[in-house]
């Protein structure tokens, strides 16, 4: 809630790299928190890879520093390997498919 007693929200953008940092901040958020367990956000908000996060915050609403610490632990084990073809073959074959 915030002070004048209206609930906070927080919006989530779409991007991959943006929800990355995202969680930075929410990590941020959950460290200023005198109790890092009461989620700050009773209403969340997401967009594409904003969406996941926000999703990720909502499953685990009853413990706010948990849900930081592990949406943490994911995007930071996340290689762009994983999304796309990261090696000379895969960018190459990125490119031969671009439309002029």
């Amino acid at each position: 809630m915030s002070a004048a007693g209206q609930p906070s929200a927080i919006v989530l953008g779409g991007g991959g790299a943006r929800a990355a940092y995202q969680v930075g901040v929410l990590r941020a958020v959950s460290e200023l928190l005198p109790d890092r367990s009461r989620n700050p956000f009773p209403i969340l908000c997401g967009t594409s890879a904003g969406s996941l996060n926000a999703a990720a915050l909502a499953c685990l609403a009853e413990d706010f520093g948990t849900a930081v610490a592990k949406l943490d632990h994911v995007w930071g084990n996340f290689h762009a390997g994983q999304v796309y073809r990261a090696d000379a073959f895969g960018i190459c074959l990125s490119g031969a498919w671009y439309d002029y």
